[in-house]
């Protein structure tokens, strides 16, 4: 059965947020690290396929889709909007548009590398059972560009990657890019293509991040 975890430091306060995903990092890891970072009071409930099939029976989860973050009785569905909602409420977006618009495209990159990875993790077709290496060593390809540009993108004027502030493009490159490293070990990969984004990486998991990856982060995470 699907597990609640409070894992608010603060007291015995009713958690204000659910967040409904599998017992994995995947799609929930952005929305994880950001209720982390923000010491928010939330519950981190863990479902298994098997439940979510009686789940989507109830009627709850008019999307009939995971992640879903529940707050104050109303449930918030899509990834990429249930980030932008806490971001705005966290104070985790850019300064200026043009900001704005380099964490949009970070965002939705996720969707690019998480279709070329999810063929060779679960390959479901006889098709994609034939080209496991083939996926791979197209995701590592892609996952060494997209570090390389991301390299020349960097502010070289503050500390974080749009400068002197922290935002919801820290937390995307930290945690989405050592998520892929650790399942793919492929941590080299970014120390060559990216020394800098590497040295930004270090710094967030120590600082900003370091309850999550402590707490919230699923080492052992299949996707």
């Amino acid at each position: 059965m699907s597990k609640e975890l409070d894992y608010s430091e603060s007291s015995k306060e009713e958690p204000k947020y659910k967040l409904y995903y599998f017992n994995g990092n995947g799609r929930a890891i952005i929305i994880r690290a950001i209720l982390y970072y923000s010491n928010t009071n939330f519950s981190d409930v863990k479902i298994t396929k098997e439940d979510w099939i009686k789940l989507k029976q109830t009627g709850k989860f008019e999307s009939e889709d995971l992640p879903v973050l529940e707050y104050n009785e109303k449930l918030f569905s899509q990834m990429h909007a249930i980030e932008q909602y806490l971001g705005y409420t966290f104070n985790l977006h850019g300064k200026n548009m043009e900001d704005e618009y380099t964490i949009n495209c970070l965002l939705d990159s996720f969707d690019d590398l998480f279709t070329i990875f999810k063929h060779f993790t679960w390959p479901e077709s006889e098709e994609d059972k034939e080209h496991i290496k083939d996926y791979e060593k197209a995701f590592k390809s892609k996952f060494a560009f997209f570090i390389s540009v991301l390299e020349k993108k960097l502010n070289k004027k503050g500390k974080y990657f749009l400068g002197d502030y922290f935002s919801l493009a820290d937390i995307f490159i930290t945690v989405v890019f050592t998520n892929f490293a650790d399942k793919l070990d492929c941590e080299n990969i970014i120390k060559e293509q990216g020394p800098k984004i590497a040295g930004l990486i270090d710094i967030i998991k120590n600082n900003e991040l370091k309850s999550f990856f402590d707490k919230g982060y699923i080492k052992d995470s299949k996707f």
